[in-house]
């Protein structure tokens, strides 16, 4: 099954991504949220595509126990790099803080070549939880990050736990992204702003 297109089309917890790839999924790490993230992953295996998980350096080894789990040669999907684990301190805190254009530039690198497989990423995004004077700067690094979406054929999940971040920075994160994840069903958002719209409000304030 192709989009009008001609790529693919990819599913997540049973809907289709299509013209937006920019998810929020809001997890708490339960069986039932990492069973909607598996499926996605092997999917994504079985389809040829590069798997690139962004997690806590505490956590690195947990990816692979997932591959693992699903049945497959972890160390051989490493070392072919059809799957990839990058901690945050090598990406979102790089250099020991949060630089959001550093982080939107490695990320248009990560999903620059055309030739190359499909990028599904998949990222934690509790590096955030308690950083001081970050919630600026996240917001608009997610609005901005739609912009190297929409160029791209790539998945970027974004797996935020409600049971650590406040009701307000939800409500801004959501804002800021096209499809989201609530209760382990894929919907189109609502609430969503387009990114240059949304961008414009936040300077307005």
């Amino acid at each position: 099954m192709v989009t009008d297109n001609g790529d693919d089309v990819v599913t997540f917890a049973g809907g289709i991504l299509d013209q937006h790839r920019h998810v929020c999924a809001f997890v708490n790490w339960q069986d039932e949220d990492l069973a909607v993230l598996d499926s996605f992953v092997r999917q994504g295996i079985e389809s040829g595509d590069r798997i690139v998980y962004l997690v806590d350096p505490a956590d690195v080894a947990e990816p692979v126990n997932r591959l693992q789990h699903l049945g497959y040669d972890a160390a051989d999907l490493l070392n072919r790099r059809q799957c990839e684990v990058q901690s945050w301190a090598d990406t979102y805190l790089n250099g020991g803080r949060f630089d959001p254009d550093a982080m939107l530039t490695l990320l248009d690198r990560m999903f620059d070549d055309q030739d190359s497989p499909r990028v599904r990423l998949v990222a934690n995004m509790g590096w955030a939880i308690g950083e001081p004077g970050l919630t600026d700067q996240l917001i608009e690094f997610e609005a901005r990050a739609n912009f190297v979406n929409l160029r791209r054929r790539h998945i970027a999940i974004c797996a935020y736990d409600t049971a650590q971040f406040d009701g307000a920075l939800i409500i801004d994160i959501l804002r800021t992204h096209p499809m989201v994840l609530v209760g382990g069903v894929l919907q189109e958002n609502p609430f969503f702003v387009p990114p240059a719209e949304f961008l414009r409000q936040k300077n307005l304030r």
